[in-house]
């Protein structure tokens, strides 16, 4: 017992001191389970024993070996796989390269097989030859329209019929006389005659203009209203802004009375930078 004890040390050694897998015997792992079974009987029949220490110190080290040696797996693994597949430089090409690691055991070579296995899937899944079939079969796919169901309850000379009757009805209107209510007799008033204003001659004038074609402009009022300048009072520190009427306004400081357009001014209201004074 003391012996595999002796032999664990030496494994624990060589691999926290090389980069390779120690070397094992096949049977590695059932070993262990057998001398911590036994450990764990001879700690049961003497309590007041040694054997307890020798236990968790075994525990202890048999765990560290088995991390340490999947990690390695793992590692090389990941190597093969990224040497064998290639990605993103046209179609990807798989041909493993027999790298596998050394003084591997059974269960070993195994979980190596699984780790080729699960990186290789998952390699071809973001391949560009994956992605770039995907995408063609996206391509095919058409979306057909709708075909609008005709109402088959009424056949196809009715529905002309019916819609020839619409149209009649449309085209015919109901005549005055068909109405049974008597409608009063309105003497129409006669329209005053518009006073005919004399066309002033453009060429003439250039700026002459019909007074009766005259319109109201309510987007330059409005325009002109937001441009009116105003006097505010500020309360912050603000930079200099350009007003609507592309003019620099500023720097501000507190308490300072400045005049600027209308449309400038409420954005300082609005944020409570500044209020209207009116003198």
């Amino acid at each position: 017992m003391d012996q595999f004890y002796q032999e664990l040390r030496k494994i624990q050694k060589k691999e926290r001191n090389n980069a390779i897998l120690a070397r094992v015997d096949e049977d590695f792992y059932t070993t262990i389970h057998e001398f911590l079974d036994g450990l764990r009987q001879e700690a049961i029949r003497d309590p007041f024993s040694n054997i307890h220490g020798m236990l968790k110190e075994a525990q202890r080290i048999a765990t560290e070996i088995c991390e340490r040696r999947e990690h390695k797996i793992t590692d090389a693994a990941v190597v093969n796989i990224q040497r064998s597949y290639h990605l993103f430089t046209g179609k990807p090409k798989f041909d493993l390269i027999d790298t596998t690691p050394l003084n591997l055991t059974p269960e070993e070579e195994k979980f190596y097989f699984s780790l080729i296995d699960t990186l290789k899937n998952h390699r071809e899944g973001i391949s560009l030859e994956k992605l770039s079939d995907d995408e063609k079969e996206r391509s095919k796919k058409v979306i057909k329209p709708k075909e609008t169901q005709a109402n088959t309850l009424i056949s196809k000379p009715e529905q002309e019929k019916g819609s020839g009757l619409n149209k009649i009805s449309k085209e015919k209107p109901v005549k005055k006389e068909q109405i049974s209510v008597a409608e009063p007799k309105v003497t129409p008033t006669p329209k005053p005659e518009a006073k005919k204003v004399p066309k002033k001659n453009i060429e003439d004038n250039p700026n002459a203009f019909d007074e009766q074609d005259e319109v109201y402009d309510f987007e330059s009022a409005k325009l002109a209203k937001d441009t009116e300048l105003v006097t505010m009072l500020v309360f912050d520190e603000i930079n200099a802004i350009v007003g609507v009427d592309e003019k620099i306004y500023g720097p501000f400081r507190p308490q300072d009375l400045v005049t600027l357009p209308l449309i400038n001014a409420k954005v300082f209201f609005k944020n409570r930078k500044g209020r209207l004074v009116k003198i």
